[in-house]
């Protein structure tokens, strides 16, 4: 299958199941923010996925893609992890916005200080997904325009790194908001920033002004941009974003899958195409689609969409899993049935 924008805007896009292949549970109600390799891309040759409850960042393995495994907390108060491969070496980048837990020094016999509590993103390298070296400041939302916008505290969110010749582009949401009607909350602008070198610094693009802002004629984003995932293909970029919109007809505010395009990834328009996945009218995703991640399996000729989606419930709180989107030619889904 050509890897074109053409081609992956030609994709006819349906649910394996209409069940979560991770189902929250009653010690995490919420896990959201995929971020998955498939067995080629792993050092064990199993499937790999990271993403976040409200403890930390979680690491799930599977033998097949559809069943999975808790394997074990990674980073305590890490949010949205991605993860960029570049020389053998798997780079954890993800958010955080907590301060660490003090740990003891046994020379002092007293706790260290804590360390910044601010919103920033951090990373972390491996070779086998299993040990991980120090984290190391990537990005200080001291640095981010409008990442204090309409908060008491700056936020930056959702980081995801794209290599483009010699530049490393860090992509990422800025500042948040909270839906007036639900509370919910979601990345309120999508920026960038770029470097020469993996670990930084990074400058945000053209002064920090958003690629993506709230568009209050857009049918999907005119309240919030939502996460953006991007993917780089042959003759440009695509994107899918969890928007945030207004729905007149249900008077109430609603997301959905859509899909952006680019020539250069930095000017961003929609798709000539229908959303890939709107909210259901009930199950465990009628509330909101809220994050996702997308990677092309060439053995299968087959797009895998992993997202997380909420149902919120209005006495007894909300749970948010995480499903899955298969992605095929319509022609070859046809074959298959």
């Amino acid at each position: 299958m050509e890897q074109s924008t053409l081609a992956f805007t030609a994709l006819s896009w349906y649910p394996f199941s209409e069940r979560p292949v991770i189902p929250s549970t009653w010690y995490m109600p919420a896990i959201g923010d995929p971020f998955f390799l498939f067995p080629e891309e792993s050092p064990d040759g199993k499937w790999h996925l990271f993403g976040h409850s409200w403890i930390g960042i979680e690491h799930f393995i599977s033998e097949n893609g559809i069943s999975w495994e808790p394997r074990k907390m990674v980073r305590l108060r890490g949010r949205s992890p991605s993860l960029f491969v570049e020389d053998g070496v798997y780079y954890l980048l993800y958010e955080k916005h907590n301060p660490d837990l003090p740990q003891f020094d046994r020379q002092r016999r007293s706790l260290k200080p804590k360390k910044i509590s601010r919103s920033r993103f951090e990373i972390m390298a491996s070779k086998d997904l299993e040990r991980f070296d120090e984290p190391r400041l990537v990005l200080d939302c001291a640095l981010v325009p409008r990442a204090g916008e309409g908060l008491k505290s700056m936020r930056i969110s959702r980081p995801q790194i794209i290599k483009e010749g010699d530049e490393y582009r860090l992509y990422y949401g800025v500042s948040h908001r909270r839906l007036f009607d639900s509370r919910q909350k979601c990345s309120c602008y999508f920026a960038m920033a770029t470097s020469e070198a993996l670990y930084g610094p990074y400058v945000p693009y053209n002064g920090g002004e958003p690629l993506l802002s709230p568009d209050a004629d857009d049918q999907w984003y005119n309240m919030a941009v939502g996460s953006v995932r991007v993917v780089r293909l042959s003759d440009g970029f695509v994107a899918l974003q969890c928007a945030y919109g207004w729905d007149k007809r249900q008077g109430r505010s609603v997301s959905a899958l859509v899909q952006l395009q680019s020539s250069d990834g930095i000017r961003w328009r929609p798709a000539p195409r229908k959303a890939v996945l709107t909210t259901p009218k009930s199950g465990w995703a009628s509330s909101y689609i809220v994050s996702c991640d997308v990677n092309y399996k060439a053995s299968e000729g087959c797009w895998y969409c992993y997202y997380s989606a909420n149902h919120r419930r209005r006495w007894l709180g909300g749970s948010e899993s995480i499903g899955l989107l298969l992605g095929k030619e319509p022609s070859l889904r046809r074959l298959k049935l």
